[in-house]
Formats: structure tokens, sequence, C-alpha cells
């Protein structure tokens, strides 16, 4: 039979199992914790895979464990977790939601960003404003995209049905008119395409002629100006030998001279009068762009015409009065 003693030591041993088995049993549903501040957030969505002793991070940081899981009154996801003061300090403006902590297990975690570190730091047992994870924004997207597809294929049914019933009403002939109006139409757009293309084309072409008769214009304009300078530069010359050789004037050579110089004289002023008519030509085509460039050039053309006028006149006169290089112009008699 038992001693006093050894039911003693039974006794102790039994209270010592069940404290061990107490403590072990603490630490595996999680009342045990370390240390921290509580706070508590609310989520409108499924929170499947998220369990209690998941991970809290901010930043990509852990600073603390899911607490306690279940569902309100109000139909919500209610959270209770523990932040570690040590690791992180929440502010005002803190927000928090669902992430994808393990895609391989299905398991989810609780993160935290923002917060203004000038306000004050959130008290314990505070509420965090939760916002929509990605994965329900991407479904609540998706939904409306579903539902507006779906709207569309309906608008769309509806439509055909409209059109077979209206096909179904038209005789094989207006059917035929019908196709060939939409051939005619398509070739019609066709035609206009084409017409398109060649009106760009027309147009490239336009330019090019404009800037070649444009160039060619300037290079008469220049050619001319030098054969007028050099005429001038003959009768100077003429000039200078008669009235240098008065006494040994032949009025043959002079009669011959003058005519070869009246000559190039009305070659001159020809060319110059097909350079303005050229020009005009060029204006059309340069359009508004040009009027200054027109007025100013136009003006030096007429000045170098009525000085080649000038210059056929004193030729002519000579041709009738050679002698009049050495004595002058005579007196109109009436």
């Amino acid at each position: 039979m038992a001693t006093r003693r050894q039911k003693l030591k039974v006794s102790v041993f039994l209270l010592l199992c069940v404290g061990i088995m107490v403590v072990g049993t603490l630490v595996v549903t999680g009342i045990y914790q370390e240390p921290g501040l509580s706070y508590w957030i609310e989520f409108n969505e499924s929170v499947l895979g998220l369990y209690e002793g998941g991970m809290v991070e901010y930043l990509g940081v852990p600073v603390g464990k899911v607490h306690e899981i279940f569902v309100t009154e109000s139909q919500l996801a209610h959270v209770e977790m523990v932040i570690n003061p040590e690791k992180v300090s929440l502010h005002e403006g803190v927000e928090g939601k669902l992430v994808i902590y393990s895609l391989a297990a299905g398991t989810m975690a609780i993160s935290l960003a923002g917060g203004d570190p000038q306000k004050p730091e959130l008290p314990e047992f505070s509420q965090i404003p939760s916002k929509p994870s990605t994965i329900e924004a991407f479904s609540s997207q998706l939904n409306n995209i579903m539902q507006d597809l779906s709207s569309t294929l309906k608008d769309v049914s509806v439509i055909g049905e409209k059109v077979r019933i209206q096909v179904e009403n038209l005789d094989d002939t207006a059917v035929r008119d019908i196709v060939h109006q939409v051939r005619d139409l398509v070739g019609k757009g066709d035609e206009f395409v084409e017409h398109t293309d060649g009106l760009v084309t027309e147009a490239t072409g336009a330019v090019k002629d404009v800037r070649s008769h444009a160039k060619t214009l300037v290079e008469t304009i220049t050619d001319r100006s030098q054969d007028l300078d050099r005429l001038i530069k003959k009768i100077e010359t003429l000039v200078e030998t008669y009235n240098s050789r008065g006494q040994e004037l032949k009025v043959d050579m002079l009669q011959e001279q003058l005519n070869k110089l009246l000559e190039q004289v009305t070659n001159t002023a020809e060319q110059m009068d097909t350079t303005v008519a050229n020009l005009d030509t060029v204006v059309g085509d340069i359009g508004h762009k040009a009027g200054n460039v027109e007025y100013a050039l136009r003006g030096t053309l007429t000045e170098l015409s009525d000085s080649l006028e000038s210059i056929r006149i004193l030729v002519n006169q000579l041709k009738e009065d050679p002698s009049a290089l050495i004595r002058g112009r005579g007196r109109v008699q009436d």
C-alpha cells in the first residue's frame, strides 16, 4: 500500500505535466505573444489565405503578426494584429491591404504603407483603414468588363435579329441591288484613294516645277542684266571713240556698227519681255507667298525694260544721224 510520501510525489508529477501541457497549448494557439501594440483592420473582401499568426509587413519589412480573425455583424472580415514598436512606428494616414505572401502555399499577408511622419503616432487599439487589394481591384474591373461585354453582345444580337427580319422581307432583286450598291460604294472609295494619290503626286510635281521656273527665271534675269551691262559699255566705248576721232568719221562703218548694236538691243528687249511673261507664270504658281518679291522683281524688270527702250531710241537716232555723236542732237524743226 502506497505511503503518504509516494502519493505526494505522484501529485507533484501530475501537476507538472498539466502545467507543461497548458504552457504548450498557450504557445501553440498564439495566446502567448511577443510584446507589441495591438491594432485592427477590416476588409470588405475575402481574406482567404490569411491565417492567425500570419505576417504583417510595412514596406516589405516584417513588423508584426495576425492575432485573430473573425467576421463582424456587418459582414466584414475583422483582423486583429500586433505590431512590434521597435521595428516601426505607425502614424496617422497609414493604410493596409491584402497581398500574396506565398503563391505556392496560397497564403496571404497584410501590407501596411503610408502615414505622415509629421503627424502623431497612431494610438494602440486604433483602426487602420483598408484599401482594395490588387486582386480585388482586378477582379472588380474584370467583372465590369464582362458585364459590358455581355451587354454589348445582347445589343449585337438584337441588331442582328432586326437585320435578319428586314432581309427576310426583301426579295432577291432588292438583295442583289444592295450588294451592287455596296460594291459601287467600295469602288468609289478605291477611286477616291487613287485620285488622292494622284493629287498628292501632282502637287509634288507642281512644287518642283515652281522651284525649277523660279531658278530659271533668276538665271535669265542675271543673264539679261549682264547683256544690258555689256550693251551700255559698248555704247560708251562707241561714243568715246567717235568723240576723240570726229575728223575720221566714217558713216558706212558707223552705220554697220549701229545696226549690230540695234539688233542686240532688240534681242535683249525681247528676252526681257519673255522674262516678264515667265514671271507672271511663276507668280501664278507660287500664289500669295511671293507678293513682296513679285512687286520688287517686277519693278526692277520694268526699269530694265525702260532702259532698253531708251537705248533703242538712242541707237535709232544715231542710225539716222551719225554726226550727232560729235555735235549732239539737233533741234526739232516745226
